[in-house]
């Protein structure tokens, strides 16, 4: 997948690791979450580890390529993606909609029933 900035493929991978960490291994996890969670240098990482800066590298690159295969074949990241963006121009027609029909104050008694219809749809 080719991303705009850093920024967005980190958000991906971020993501991907949100479905997909228990797949990884325990080792996997540690490296990912060390480099990338607790924003260590690969060279912080190792020495924690106890391995090599290499190694470290090489682990974040195959660990980020498993993630990209494990979406490619079962693409729940992706899936999620397109349903939080129907949600959101579902929820801006409905606003569109009230407004026309003079019912753009919504109580919390309102706003839960449309929640509600949501999640039985």
């Amino acid at each position: 997948m080719k991303f705009d900035s850093e920024f967005e493929r980190r958000l991906n991978f971020n993501l991907l690791y949100d479905f997909y960490s228990p797949l990884l291994t325990v080792r996997q996890r540690r490296i990912y979450e060390l480099v990338c969670f607790s924003d260590m240098s690969l060279g912080e990482a190792a020495e924690s580890l106890g391995i090599s800066r290499q190694a470290v590298h090489m682990m974040k690159r195959k660990i980020e390529a498993k993630l990209e295969a494990i979406e490619n074949d079962l693409h729940f990241a992706d899936t999620t993606r397109k349903f939080e963006e129907r949600i959101k121009s579902l929820e801006t027609e409905n606003e569109f909609l009230r407004s026309k029909l003079g019912l753009s104050d919504l109580s919390d008694k309102d706003k839960n029933q449309d929640q509600d219809l949501v999640l039985h749809v």
